[in-house]
């Protein structure tokens, strides 16, 4: 049996984002979900930290490290506010993401920066019911017209309202 051994900079991004979820996201995580917000002052504080922005380039304003790096930072962080995790993994792995592979020079530069800093927060919406967590199903889609809907699901939907 192998063992992944941790680089010197894998081992620091480590340690730095278990000292900021031990001091300021454990002893905050209750209140914040009784709360049910984040302050935004935490996220930039993430966005300070490259905890946002982990594997953008450094061109775009991001950490730009491994991602075993971004996968212990993630771990860390969840263990310090689980809701806190999952905003930064959905951000950097869905709100980047794609634009990182997909986007053109021009739309990188237009929102990479303010996404890397969490001056703008990257998600990730799974509403239709046929869906669940599975993004291969969802029948909205994207056209260079504008937005084709499923109305049978948006007539049940509405309803429910």
């Amino acid at each position: 049996m192998s063992f992944l051994e941790l680089t010197e900079e894998q081992i620091m991004v480590q340690d730095m984002a278990k000292d900021f979820a031990k001091n300021e996201l454990a002893p905050n995580g209750e209140r914040w979900d009784h709360e049910g917000w984040i302050d935004d002052a935490v996220i930039a504080q993430m966005g300070e930290l490259g905890l946002m922005g982990m594997v953008v380039p450094e061109e775009w304003g991001g950490a730009n490290v491994d991602y075993v790096s971004y996968a212990l930072a993630v771990e860390e962080i969840s263990a310090g506010d689980g809701a806190v995790g999952a905003i930064m993994s959905i951000h950097n792995s869905v709100g980047c993401g794609p634009i990182l592979k997909y986007g053109t020079d021009a739309q990188k530069e237009a929102w990479l920066p303010d996404l890397a800093s969490g001056r703008s927060i990257g998600c990730f919406c799974l509403t239709e019911p046929q869906a669940g967590s599975e993004a291969n199903n969802l029948r909205t889609k994207s056209h260079p017209e504008g937005w084709i809907l499923d109305f049978k699901w948006l007539k049940t939907i509405c309803k429910q309202w």
